[in-house]
């Protein structure tokens, strides 16, 4: 049985290169967190994030070894939200998700660890990065359905313009940033997730802020991004302080 909190901040090595490849920052997870597809991997010198498939793992121990950089892949799978908070269908509030402890073959989930204790992925029914909504027993035979994407308005144009766009080329869209992209991780951080890991889910008390630049929201919940912010701004201790459980 493997726990996310305690794999975070571990190098990971590439075997066949004879160098480190970033270390990990969280895990991607699969629907309703029912499976673990694999390490995620924050690399030392870019912002490019990579998933490391469970199977590509040819040793796991105080650093994670593949045997090469092909091992990490581009990914769509959701990350863990460590840090969410964790509510039922009834409104009830179950604290944050602190952990997630799985099966290091095949990746099946055991149990969310919240502050409660530790809850079935069975009663899972979705999550965001920022909540976590279980199944309360009362709502065990209700059926939820997912909303169907917004679709955008549709611009009616008169006929003479359109004439005039047919013959124009196909603009390019560039493609927006993936959301919650992590901060680059740089070299000598890695301390930061073995050390300050107790500050994952707890709400800031206050706005954290570095002159101009806001670290955190009060309210907000401490993710590994806030607390790689909090530590290049010299903000640890204050995040520390101000920050509950």
């Amino acid at each position: 049985m493997k726990s996310i909190v305690e794999s975070i901040s571990r190098e990971i090595v590439a075997a066949t290169d004879g160098r480190t490849a970033g270390i990990v920052t969280n895990v991607f997870v699969s629907e309703k967190l029912a499976r673990v597809r694999g390490y995620k991997a924050a690399s030392d010198e870019s912002e490019e994030i990579g998933l490391i498939p469970l199977r590509r793992l040819i040793g796991e121990g105080d650093a994670l070894v593949v045997r090469n950089l092909s091992a990490i892949k581009e990914t769509t799978f959701p990350e863990c939200p460590l840090g969410a908070k964790v509510y039922d269908t009834l409104g009830k509030l179950h604290g944050v998700l602190r952990d997630l402890l799985f099966d290091e073959k095949s990746g099946a989930v055991l149990s969310l660890v919240t502050d409660e204790g530790e809850i079935t992925p069975e009663r899972v029914l979705s999550f965001g990065q920022r909540v976590v909504v279980l199944r309360a027993p009362e709502h065990d035979k209700m059926f939820f359905r997912r909303s169907p994407a917004a679709k955008p308005p549709v611009k009616k144009e008169t006929p003479a313009l359109q004439d005039v766009m047919s013959e124009l080329p196909e603009p390019s869209i560039p493609l927006a940033p993936p959301a919650g992209s992590a901060p680059e991780i740089m070299e000598g951080e890695s301390f930061l997730f073995r050390d300050y890991a107790f500050l994952l889910g707890r709400t800031v008390v206050k706005n954290l802020v570095n002159g101009s630049d806001l670290i955190a929201m009060e309210n907000d919940v401490v993710t590994p991004d806030i607390i790689v912010r909090a530590h290049r701004s010299g903000k640890l201790v204050e995040l520390t302080v101000n920050s509950r459980k």
